[in-house]
């Protein structure tokens, strides 16, 4: 998995400021954002990812929901779109 951020698409951003509260506003996304000390608790992850595999009609393999995958900004869009290639 790339820590490296192709710039992911507004649906993404939008699905992460839509579980996360404090992402509201405008302010461009950091990649390197912890998102567990910005919000991303067990539900939280259980939502988020619910709404990418609706979205982007992928399904996110067992051994991908670690908490790596939901660390960052970065690590999640790298593993989403894996998936959406692999399809």
């Amino acid at each position: 998995m790339t820590t490296a951020m192709t710039r992911p698409d507004p649906d993404f951003e939008e699905l992460l400021r839509a579980v996360l509260p404090r992402l509201a506003g405008s302010a461009p996304l950091d990649p390197a954002l912890d998102l567990k000390e910005a919000g991303l608790d067990s539900m939280a992850t259980i939502e988020l990812l619910v709404r990418l595999e609706d979205t982007y009609e992928v399904e996110f393999p067992e051994e991908t929901l670690t908490a790596a995958t939901f660390a960052t900004p970065a690590a999640l869009w790298g593993v989403l779109s894996a998936q959406r290639a692999a399809r």
